[in-house]
């Protein structure tokens, strides 16, 4: 616990790798690792997971809020990992126990290449401002960081290639058919540009940024700036979908203001965008623009963030809005039909998750939920286009925790649909147990192989508890926090 964290990350990666956890119980446990640090996952740093010749690789932000991936192997129905993967430059030491304190904004995103080599993108809110000028927006912490695994399918042995912006937050791999990655994110903190920069040789080299979502001052506020909070993701054959909301950011300050909902789609042949009508757009697009060709829904004052898109067989998108619950949408055509809330009154809270489009009206979402105090991740069905929902089978389910799911497993199988953060109540530490869950149930392994926290959990102990001081700064540094605290 004391030796500098760079020279122990190659020691502690072969150990993880031979499955050399702590000793412990050898009765199974449902979590394949119980490291998870922080707020490890979230729906904006997206795909953390992808299934690639019967192995699906999942990634997380561990201890010091650095990035860990494990591999679980279809065929021998064996882990490998967790392993550390590299250093995030915004983690603390010792293990915090105010989650005031984390950022998370440097959680990875995980995509891997035609040739099976694994890439991550991790380590920042912005990026620090000695790293010189943000020519998209304002610097932040930390900074955008590249790794690769050293070899295909390897995931003992990482490098960091030198060859993004390190301003970045909010990484977003879009990955096409013939093999071209797309990275997507915000190119700094709050008040920033959203941008994409293209790779067509694996990842070893990407093209200068495009500015897809512009930041500027508000037309109806010199105290407020105009930010956006997206979500990108293939849709269909060569084209990439836009699922956005507008931010207004207060400045100087940052209050949460997110309201209204956008769609639009790219054309990665020509790199042109266009409206779900067709209608082409000029990139990048503005407020006043977005309201006038692209808005989807006008929320009023009622807060809204983004879901995760999909598009169905006949070309049509499909996406949730997160606004008192989850609510569905689709394109008619013509229009887009009026967003329905997933769960009726008295039936539960769902906050989001995933979904699958087996036709262009049939669903089934994965989500997570609460109803009558037992927090799940479990399905549920729509057979006329969203307009009613079915509450399915619970993969998982607790009293006692609360569970966070990301998007779902890239080319995913079956049985590792989804990875799934439990954040127990009142368990004195910020640590999570890492689940992978598909419509099987999760896939757990022996409790000794997912025990990999040693003695953090003894220091912790040791640490001050929380004073009335520190409270009052968490809660303030609550009410200002960006998407994901």
């Amino acid at each position: 616990m004391n030796l500098p964290r760079l020279a122990v990350i190659r020691l502690c990666s072969a150990l993880a790798v031979l499955g050399l956890g702590r000793v412990g119980l050898a009765a199974d446990v449902p979590y394949f690792a119980d490291n998870g640090y922080g707020n490890p996952v979230s729906m904006m740093h997206h795909p953390v997971a992808e299934h690639f010749n019967g192995v699906t690789y999942v990634a997380y932000s561990g201890p010091h809020e650095d990035p860990y991936i494990a591999a679980y192997n279809h065929a021998t129905k064996t882990w490998m990992g967790p392993v550390q993967a590299g250093v995030n430059p915004m983690g603390k030491s010792p293990d915090q126990i105010d989650k005031g304190e984390l950022d998370n904004h440097g959680r990875p995103a995980l995509v891997v290449d035609r040739q099976g080599y694994i890439h991550l993108i991790f380590g920042a809110h912005g990026g620090d401002p000695s790293l010189g000028q943000n020519k998209f927006g304002l610097p932040g912490k930390g900074r955008f960081t590249h790794a690769v695994s050293e070899k295909p399918g390897d995931i003992s042995r990482w490098k960091i290639l030198d060859n993004i912006s390190p301003f970045g937050t909010y990484s977003q791999w879009v990955k096409m058919a013939n093999g071209d990655l797309y990275l997507f994110y915000r190119h700094g903190s709050h008040r920033s540009d959203w941008v994409y920069q293209k790779s067509t040789d694996d990842g070893r080299t990407f093209s200068p940024q495009v500015s897809v979502l512009k930041n500027k001052l508000s037309s109806y506020s010199l105290f407020t700036e105009d930010a956006w909070y997206a979500w990108f993701e293939n849709g269909q054959g060569d084209t990439i979908t836009a699922h956005y909301v507008y931010h207004a950011c207060a400045n100087p300050g940052h209050v949460r203001a997110d309201v209204n909902a956008y769609y639009m789609a790219m054309n990665t042949r020509d790199g042109s965008w266009a409206t779900a009508k067709g209608e082409p757009i000029k990139l990048p697009v503005t407020k006043e623009y977005s309201d006038k060709h692209t808005l989807v829904w006008d929320s009023s004052k009622e807060r809204t963030s983004h879901g995760t898109a999909h598009v169905d067989a006949d070309g049509n998108p499909h996406f949730t809005i997160r606004a008192k619950g989850l609510s569905y949408t689709r394109w008619l055509g013509t229009a887009w039909q009026k967003p329905t809330p997933i769960a009726e009154a008295g039936k539960g809270a769902v906050s989001e998750g995933d979904f699958i489009l087996d036709s262009p009206t049939k669903i089934r979402a994965l989500l997570s939920s609460t109803h009558q105090g037992v927090s799940e991740v479990g399905w549920w069905n729509s057979n006329d286009g969203g307009l009613n929902w079915a509450k399915g089978a619970a993969l998982i389910s607790s009293r006692d925790s609360a569970f966070e799911p990301t998007t779902f497993v890239r080319n995913a199988h079956p049985d590792a649909r989804m990875l799934i953060a439990e954040k127990k109540r009142d368990a004195g530490n910020l640590y999570c147990n890492m689940y992978l869950i598909g419509d099987n149930g999760p896939l757990g392994r022996p409790a000794a192989e997912a025990s990999h926290l040693g003695d953090r959990l003894e220091q912790i102990k040791l640490l001050p508890k929380e004073t009335p001081k520190m409270e009052a700064k968490r809660k303030k540094k609550a009410a200002k926090a960006d998407e994901d605290p």
